[in-house]
């Protein structure tokens, strides 16, 4: 799934403004999408809106009120257009494309208007690399070193994955136990850290240790996922949850991946391989939008403060 257009207004922090993602030549949206601008500009908070959209749509986790999204007004509204591939129109029960949703957030409750095929769609979650699903990487994303970890399965991983809580990475530690029984798993994570990081590669570690001394930094002794850098770190992050819950035909925010990397490009070729037909949506300053402009759809946004929200006319009865 994609998004190909989405639309904001009255949304807190997000000026009003229309997407348009469809690349010129083929019709379908763009597979790469980068969020630019300086701080304060409302990137994350953009790629947030359209994570609360889709779960007042149809929702992994737990849902909240909309008082936080509204700037101004009684209420807020994201309309978002989502583009399906021929397996999920026919898992949705249509012949279309495209499918379209509406959101408004009132203080007290959020509602949506969909068709119930997308709802299916983007309520649809397994770790299954032929469905696909939605994920989210924030910005403060980080490995946590002591319990609780939570478990590899698809019912203990949906309620976390679009949420911006950094306990959700604690299956990182288990997985990585794992390994010495799933060869398969094991070979992928290898050769998705090999593409993210220069310097981090996977090292099999046998001893049974709680902690796995099962990485090497720039050829060096074996060492925990504890002691990397942060930018290897961040590189076990995405490969990790790819091995987990199989990225393909799937719907990708990444918050800031550019944080701790010198060579963006060599990053995005990454963030690319995780899976198959995916959209990634990425946010970043200076350096994404230079390395971006050369392969991806930007969207620069201003630090202006945001206009007053324009009326809108609701769909909904």
């Amino acid at each position: 799934m994609k998004i190909q257009r989405a639309k904001f207004i009255g949304v807190s922090g997000v000026p009003d403004m229309t997407l348009d993602l469809t690349e010129g030549r083929t019709g379908v949206p763009h597979s790469l999408v980068a969020i630019t601008g300086p701080g304060a500009s409302g990137k994350t908070r953009m790629i947030e809106a359209l994570i609360a959209a889709k779960e007042a749509i149809r929702a992994y986790g737990l849902m909240s009120t909309g008082a936080s999204w509204i700037r101004g007004t009684a209420s807020a509204k994201v309309y978002v257009t989502f583009y399906l591939d021929e397996a999920e129109r026919d898992f949705a029960n249509t012949s279309s494309p495209t499918l379209e949703g509406e959101v408004i957030f009132h203080p007290d409750r959020i509602n949506a208007e969909a068709d119930d095929g997308l709802r299916a769609v983007l309520g649809r979650y397994a770790h299954n690399p032929a469905h696909g699903k939605v994920d989210y990487f924030p910005a403060e994303r980080r490995i946590p070193m002591f319990p609780p970890f939570a478990g590899l399965g698809a019912g203990e991983q949906r309620p976390g994955r679009l949420t911006n809580d950094p306990r959700k990475y604690g299956f990182v530690l288990p997985l990585l136990r794992s390994f010495e029984h799933d060869s398969a798993r094991r070979e992928r994570f290898a050769a998705s850290l090999e593409a993210l990081s220069p310097t981090c590669r996977y090292a099999a570690d046998t001893s049974g240790e709680t902690i796995p001394r099962c990485f090497s930094s720039k050829g060096g002794d074996p060492v925990t996922v504890g002691q990397l850098s942060q930018a290897e770190s961040d590189a076990v992050i995405f490969a990790a949850t790819a091995a987990t819950i199989s990225l393909d035909h799937s719907l990708v925010f990444i918050d800031r991946p550019d944080l701790y990397v010198d060579d963006v490009d060599a990053l995005l070729d990454g963030l690319a391989s995780l899976g198959k037909n995916n959209q990634l949506l990425v946010t970043g300053g200076a350096r994404l939008a230079a390395a971006a402009a050369r392969r991806a759809h930007v969207i620069a946004l201003k630090s202006e403060p945001p206009a007053s929200p324009q009326p809108f006319v609701s769909r909904m009865k």
